[in-house]
């Protein structure tokens, strides 16, 4: 009989936290799940961990593929999951004991097609003294596009109905906010979806993660998935606070690609990419309310290079 919970673990170069990882997703009070652990061509001794952890527990299966990406990662996965229920974990996080059962109950009492936990982020893993949490259920999941303190946007704190999932992927063409992505396009097809306060999935955050990463690659991902949530959102003549986050997000998008390019020196892209945006950002700055400083900030990136480069780099350059 197929386990009823599929968890997905992209793995790449976690041999440092992937024990800790994959012992505490086989802990889970949840026992009828598999847990798919996908290598993805990882130089380092992640492959044989999950072997080592396969051969004590038949739950976990282990994959080995060619360096892909975390994107093509999840969706090799997602090819070969077989439960009802479908969740993600990335291979050098943890979970706390309780999760997948908690989670899984609050779909099946209120039919909701995802549920959602509360993430905490910390050096190292601390689980939390588990206590029953609150549940919350609404028929309108995108209004929760612009909820506050449940991440939202990570695919990680999460558990799927399949049906739900379809064949919808992540983007791998992609490097960064591919989450966030996929994580709206699946909730523009979610009826009911639920929130449970407990913070359950401990987010372990490492210098060499990709969020810290500073590329040209990074900032262009980031752009390109929030400004297809928003045009995606005003496409469906979706308004208020959730087109609202959806813009503000975008406008932010296009700050960071200008922040970069004044941090590179790259004149010539910084001149292309504020020529496309000027009349955005000056509508975003119209209408926003901001703080003075941060209305400041923005204003010199929407100027001239010149000025954001005096403002942002050579100042800097001099204080430091």
């Amino acid at each position: 009989m197929d386990a009823k919970l599929s968890v997905i673990i992209p793995v790449y170069n976690s041999e440092a936290y992937l024990r800790q990882t994959l012992a505490s997703v086989l802990a889970q009070t949840y026992e009828n799940l598999e847990v798919l652990a996908i290598d993805d061509g990882s130089p380092d001794g992640s492959l044989a961990i999950c072997r080592e952890f396969a051969q004590k527990d038949a739950r976990l299966q282990v994959f080995h593929k060619e360096n892909g990406g975390v994107s093509s990662a999840r969706n090799f996965g997602l090819e070969r999951a077989k439960g009802e229920y479908i969740a993600f974990l990335d291979g050098d996080d943890c979970i706390d004991p309780e999760m997948y059962a908690v989670m899984i109950s609050v779909l099946e009492e209120t039919g909701a097609d995802l549920v959602d936990c509360r993430v905490v982020k910390e050096r190292s893993y601390t689980p939390q003294p588990y206590e029953k949490g609150t549940v919350e259920v609404s028929s309108k999941p995108l209004e929760y596009l612009s909820k506050k303190g449940y991440f939202i946007d990570s695919s990680l704190n999460k558990v799927y109905r399949r049906e739900l999932i379809g064949a919808t992927r992540f983007d791998e063409s992609i490097s960064y906010s591919e989450d966030k992505l996929f994580v709206t396009e699946v909730i523009f097809k979610a009826k009911k979806m639920a929130l449970v306060s407990n913070v359950f999935y401990h987010y372990i955050q490492h210098g060499d993660s990709l969020s810290w990463q500073d590329t040209a690659a990074v900032w262009q991902g980031n752009f390109q998935v929030h400004e297809r949530i928003y045009r995606r959102l005003q496409a469906d003549g979706v308004t208020g606070p959730v087109l609202d986050s959806a813009f503000r997000g975008y406008v932010r998008s296009i700050i960071a690609l200008l922040r970069y390019d004044i941090k590179h020196r790259l004149e010539e892209e910084y001149n292309r990419t504020l020529k496309a945006h000027k009349d955005i950002l000056k509508r975003f700055l119209k209408v926003t309310p901001l703080p003075l400083g941060k209305k400041l900030e923005y204003l010199t990136y929407t100027i001239s290079y010149g000025l954001a480069s005096f403002v942002h780099y050579h100042a800097k350059r001099r204080r430091s």
